[in-house]
């Protein structure tokens, strides 16, 4: 293939396909810029922050907006066609050392991840050896794609950005809970029995409004039924319907708390002195009546 034509734009991109179909064509470019001599090449990939890799089953960098994996597709423009940005033949090589990577860590599947040698790991990676990875394929035995082959890099990736988008909602939740900002929709219930909580009073209303009118909800009028939500912000529990549950989440979060913002909230919930001068105490005190918590986890 010509240095000429791995300039040219990729072919429009279907956006609702499996990730691992929509990033065929992209990592099919990386292969062939690794086993030829070309200097660089177009891709529709985002360039506009870095990514976060998953190290035993834990993000190794703060999670970005619009970066949860080196190839995240650019957004597409009106026409349906995806900006192409140009890299250098050295990009291109640190994204495959970066799939690569992810190809051999959870989630990826145990499959993919048995294939990927050591060997073909990191900066001392051979060109080849990445070339080969990125060729691999993989068929699922379940899911959606159960029985279809796809490229191995593009459904591991996939896997991971699931993960890391998991992870987000999960961190965003529990800062939410923390710092006493989460919101609940009243009789929203999850599996474990306890009020779900939410980061946003937005999210809150919509999951009032999937509980009372359906799924589809959206359909019919919107705005007023998101207006007549029931929600209530964690500090306004008291009062509510399963408060008692709010706080036991809340308490859950006791341990992850900074020492001085437990004892704060002990004395703000009327602890004695004795109490709330000490962590472990106040944590205890907090942990014999969960309902004490109410109403007082706020920002600290």
């Amino acid at each position: 293939m010509s240095s000429k034509t791995l300039t040219q734009p990729l072919p429009a991109i279907d956006r609702q396909a499996p990730f691992a179909d929509q990033v065929s064509g992209v990592v099919a470019r990386i292969v062939t810029v690794l086993r030829g001599r070309a200097k660089s090449c177009a891709l529709p990939l985002q360039t506009t922050s870095t990514f976060t890799r998953m190290v035993n089953g834990k993000p190794t960098k703060r999670v970005l907006e619009g970066a949860r994996s080196p190839l995240e597709l650019t957004p597409s423009a009106k026409d349906g066609s995806q900006p192409h940005t140009t890299f250098t033949r050295e990009q291109v090589r640190s994204i495959a050392i970066q799939v690569v990577a992810i190809m051999s860590e959870k989630p990826s599947p145990a499959d993919i991840r048995d294939r990927v040698p050591s060997y073909a790991l990191g900066d001392e990676a051979s060109n080849g050896d990445l070339a080969k990875m990125l060729s691999l394929t993989y068929t699922p035995s379940k899911g959606n794609n159960a029985g279809r082959k796809l490229n191995a890099a593009g459904h591991a990736v996939a896997a991971y950005r699931r993960e890391i988008g998991r992870l987000s909602k999960s961190n965003a939740i529990t800062h939410a809970v923390k710092s006493g900002g989460a919101w609940y929709a009243e009789g929203v219930i999850g599996k474990d029995g306890e009020p779900v909580p939410y980061p946003s009073e937005k999210k809150a209303r919509k999951a009032w409004c999937r509980l009372t009118h359906g799924d589809e909800w959206f359909t019919t009028d919107k705005a007023d039924r998101l207006a007549a939500a029931v929600v209530y912000q964690q500090g306004d529990s008291v009062g509510k319907r399963g408060q008692g549950k709010v706080s036991r989440f809340a308490a859950a979060t006791l341990d992850d708390m900074h020492h001085a913002t437990v004892r704060s909230l002990a004395k703000k919930a009327g602890a004695p002195k004795r109490v709330f001068s000490n962590t472990n105490k106040a944590r205890q005190w907090f942990s014999d009546d969960v309902t004490r918590l109410e109403g007082v986890m706020n920002a600290e």
